[in-house]
């Protein structure tokens, strides 16, 4: 398997750390984008090797880092907090947005054009990520699948407290529980959350993803308490059946039993993996229904 690591570059001049994988064999393959949630970054615990599994599936796996998740240039750790504290869910879709067009044209992809379906584009995220990718599916129209490893239903999670504490203060404060840091988070993207609530609105996105006859794949442990089965369910509510599928694994929280740093695979996730798999190669391989052009 070939892996090339590289860097993109977003319509703000952002860098874009990115991954690419592939089995190199001369036949033009569908390219799958990960995408990670808050607090993620492409290198954190089973990222990596979900994406070789997928890249090993006969998909061209693309990972990247937002410029604002808050990791630098080691890839492992929160060294530029300051950058964390500014992001905005606005500025994750147009920086998603960036990397698509780029992956259509190849402009600055390591990877010769025979190898790559430009054409058949799956965005794979995880939590908050998997939500973004349900809102960037609905705009890009080469885009013709998404999987959504648990979704949350919406980024307006906080009470009238936080709210006036965060307007009174000028940011919010949360706790990494993994490394111990305290994180900040600007009014901007309070105040982002607020003008574009229309627009994050994930269940509608995903109704309307499917009204465009793409895939969309839910799945959720029965046990995640950060990004409830609930919130799939309405997510998955929304949806025509026609073209969404929900699947709850059994006994698995957040992360499907994996860990940062990584310490090997779990049942669970490899459940996860096989679903979303057979997924893409449903809609991006023999896609139900001929793609509207």
């Amino acid at each position: 398997m070939i892996h090339e690591k590289f860097v993109l570059r977003s319509r703000e001049g952002e860098k874009l750390r990115a991954d690419l994988r592939y089995v190199s064999n001369g036949r033009r393959k569908p390219i799958i984008i990960f995408i990670h949630g808050f607090k993620g970054f492409k290198d954190w615990g089973p990222f990596p090797n979900i994406c070789d599994q997928i890249a090993a599936r006969g998909f061209v796996s693309v990972a990247f880092n937002f410029s604002h998740n808050g990791v630098g240039e080691d890839l492992l750790t929160f060294s530029e907090l300051d950058r964390f504290a500014e992001n905005t869910f606005s500025r994750e879709l147009e920086e998603l947005s960036d990397v698509i067009d780029q992956l259509i044209s190849l402009d600055n992809i390591p990877i010769a054009a025979e190898e790559v379906n430009s054409d058949a584009i799956g965005l794979h995220g995880h939590s908050r990520g998997a939500s973004i990718a349900i809102l960037a599916g609905v705009r890009q129209r080469l885009v013709r699948a998404v999987a959504a490893w648990a979704p949350v239903s919406h980024f307006d999670r906080y009470t009238a407290r936080q709210r006036q504490e965060w307007r009174s203060q000028g940011y919010a404060e949360i706790q990494n529980a993994r490394t111990g840091q305290s994180m900040r988070l600007n009014l901007s993207l309070l105040e982002d959350i607020e003008v574009n609530k229309d627009k994050f609105n994930i269940p509608a996105s995903a109704k309307k993803l499917t009204s465009q006859e793409k895939g969309l794949l839910v799945v959720v442990g029965s046990e995640d308490l950060t990004a409830k089965p609930e919130e799939s369910e309405s997510i998955y509510g929304e949806a025509s059946k026609r073209f969404a599928e929900l699947d709850i694994i059994q006994n698995t929280g957040h992360t499907f039993g994996a860990e940062h740093p990584f310490k090997g695979s779990t049942s669970a996730l490899e459940k996860a993996i096989d679903l979303t798999a057979d997924f893409f190669l449903r809609y991006l391989v023999n896609h139900p229904i001929p793609f509207p052009e």
